[in-house]
């Protein structure tokens, strides 16, 4: 059986969101096969380049975890189409903060997060405070003057994440019907959770191969 753990991170130390804390989850679950939000170029640089000198939570915790444990651990991410250059996503995100409502919520998240770690990354209240943000960017925009620019930014941004998503369940599931394991985690950004998780029970229902999914915190 093919029984796959799905935890949800953050991509910095950041409070009780931090690398021991992980570890202790992964300890915990004892994968024999942990699936990484890590396309192939970010994997080799982590794992077979020493020169690294910052090394996020989730490959900290799995570089102590393969230490003790001999298990395969996989990038299953792609890299991005690029349509967007960083100046263009940093720039949407620094209107949206601009405003109260939003930079509330962005904090409220932010100090979630800090007290609460993995428990809060990894609850429906998570996923609630994500999705009223992603409402309030979309309100936020028709109040601009380049409303037409940042329209345009936000749809290409949702896009990129939702088809990383797609990738990424369907890495999984190439992995999964080649190689037999027992227990699997699938390490992803909190951000996630609801979209990839309904793609996940939709991806299940039409794929021979059945994996049995469960929601770390649930």
């Amino acid at each position: 059986m093919h029984n796959i753990t799905l935890v949800c991170t953050h991509h910095s130390e950041f409070g009780k969101s931090n690398s021991d804390e992980l570890y202790r989850i992964i300890e915990l679950v004892r994968p024999d096969v942990i699936f990484e939000e890590l396309n192939q170029d970010l994997f080799a640089k982590f794992y077979k380049e020493s020169e690294i000198s910052y090394l996020p939570p989730e490959v900290k915790s799995v570089k102590k975890y393969i230490l003790d444990h001999t298990i395969n651990h996989i990038p299953v991410d792609i890299n991005v189409s690029h349509t967007l250059t960083t100046n263009e996503i940093d720039y949407m995100f620094s209107v949206f903060r601009k405003y109260t409502l939003y930079s509330t919520l962005h904090e409220d998240k932010l100090r979630l997060v800090f007290d609460e770690g993995y428990s809060f990354l990894n609850s429906k209240k998570n996923e609630e405070l994500t999705e009223k943000m992603k409402l309030f960017e979309k309100s936020i925009i028709e109040f601009q003057m380049d409303r037409n620019q940042l329209s345009r930014t936000h749809q290409l941004f949702y896009e990129e994440q939702h088809n990383r998503e797609y990738e990424i369940i369907k890495n999984v599931y190439n992995y999964s019907e080649k190689v037999p394991y027992t227990q699997a985690l699938l390490l992803i950004g909190s951000g996630h959770r609801k979209t990839i998780f309904e793609k996940i029970k939709k991806h299940e229902s039409e794929n021979h191969i059945k994996l049995k999914w469960s929601l770390y915190g649930d």
